[in-house]
This record gives structure tokens, C-alpha cells and sequence, in this order.
């Protein structure tokens, strides 16, 4: 995994939301700022076989994203749907990518 296609992934997914990343640590303890606080993000497998994640935010409205690996080595990000505090925003991957990395931020 290059780390720069990780963070242009990440970065992309940011600039189209136009808000700062919260939460992008993958599954580890939860990630705090003033107003936002989540729980590590959850993996997550549809029933078409497609990837994604998960995550549960509290203190403001949020939108959570995932970072997507293709086989090929091609890296994205995805966002999820905006969800009001205490809600759960879930982005998924494209048919044959894996979820690698999600977080969310306030919005």
C-alpha cells in the first residue's frame, strides 16, 4: 500500500464533502474534537458481497467515510450518508475493493 495514494484517497473524499477529517484512525479508540466524538468505525459486508464501514458519531451532525482498495492497487474514498448525533453513517466500496481505512467528520 503507497501511502500517498492513502492519503490523496482520503484527501479526495475530504475535498468533494468540502469539511475537515475526524475519526480516521481504523478501528481504534474512539476519536474526540469539541463538538464530534465517534466510535471506532465497524467494518461492514453487504449481502451483494461489497465492503464498506461503519461509524457512530454523538455531538453534532456527521458524514462518515471509507478508503477503498482495489485488487489492481487503485485506492478511493467513498462517503457515507450524513447522520444527526447519535446516528451511524455507512459508506461502501465498489464491487471488488476492500474497505481499509474510515472515519467521518461534522458537517
Amino acid at each position: 500500500m503507497r501511502i500517498h495514494s492513502r492519503i490523496a484517497a482520503v484527501g479526495t473524499a475530504l475535498a468533494i464533502a468540502g469539511g475537515g477529517m475526524i475519526g480516521a484512525a481504523p478501528a481504534s479508540a474512539s476519536s474526540t474534537t469539541a463538538d464530534l466524538s465517534c466510535d471506532a468505525w465497524r467494518y461492514q459486508r453487504g449481502a451483494s458481497g461489497r465492503h464498506g464501514a461503519s461509524i457512530t458519531c454523538h455531538g453534532s451532525s456527521f458524514t462518515g467515510f471509507v478508503v477503498c482498495h482495489k485488487p489492481d492497487g487503485f485506492m478511493y474514498g467513498k462517503l457515507g450518508n450524513r447522520a444527526r448525533s447519535g446516528g451511524t453513517s455507512t459508506a461502501w466500496c465498489d464491487v471488488n475493493a476492500e474497505a481499509i481505512d474510515a472515519g467521518a467528520f461534522p458537517n
